[in-house]
């Protein structure tokens, strides 16, 4: 193995994140080592030490595979803000939906304290994917002034709000809804599965919020 393809070798098993992401940081570090090499080596330096020449230049590998892992939590970060940005503003659409199907007569009239509860719920679920697209914003204009680690850092804590808006405002509905009447919840199909559904792509955005966090 020449010194090209062992460098590389030491980035991929450094990196954690998904495959085609890594994919692409692997083979844009390899072009530009077999780059810096074809140079040396136009300048008569033989192939092993124009390739060592080249490893060298480019920067000890525990330093490169963090900047990469910080670019690949950047990348996973603001794919799931755009899921969050496009799928929370549909299941609150989806909800409101689903309660015109849903007999509320046979509930009976709520307390106030219930509809301020929802309210609130509301309003955080709104503001969730206002955040993300404020954290979008952000990472755009930040990326002008810097790059790496810093960048990915300002994200991954935009989207730790977003996501835990989201969360608070289930868990808000869920527990408003429970104390008062847990029915209220399965008062319909279309309710029970909007309920269930919105749980399941809470829990998703969590777990992929967390996930790839690991750093070089």
């Amino acid at each position: 193995m020449n010194a090209i393809e062992a460098y590389v070798g030491e980035l991929e098993r450094r990196l954690r994140g998904p495959s085609a992401a890594k994919a692409d940081l692997l083979t844009e570090a390899r072009d530009g080592l077999v780059d810096a090499a074809d140079a040396y080596r136009a300048g008569g330096v033989d192939e092993a030490e124009a390739e060592r020449r080249a490893v060298a230049d480019f920067g000890p590998a525990d330093l490169i595979a963090r900047d990469y892992q910080a670019e690949l939590g950047l990348r996973r970060d603001i794919r799931v803000l755009w899921e969050l940005i496009a799928g929370v503003p549909l299941l609150i659409l989806g909800w409101d939906l689903a309660r015109s199907f849903a007999d509320w007569s046979a509930l009976g009239a709520a307390p106030s304290w219930y509809h301020r509860a929802i309210g609130t719920a509301d309003t955080l679920a709104a503001a969730s994917p206002a955040v993300a697209i404020a954290g979008l914003i952000a990472a755009r204009l930040l990326s002008r002034r810097a790059a790496g680690p810093p960048v990915a850092r300002a994200v991954s804590w935009v989207l730790a709000a977003a996501v835990g808006l989201n969360l608070v405002a289930v868990a808000t509905y869920g527990g408003a809804t429970g104390l008062l009447e847990p029915a209220r919840m399965l008062v319909s199909v279309p309710c029970a599965v909007m309920s269930g559904t919105w749980i399941l792509f809470s829990m998703r955005l969590t777990v992929a919020a967390r996930s790839w966090r690991t750093t070089a």
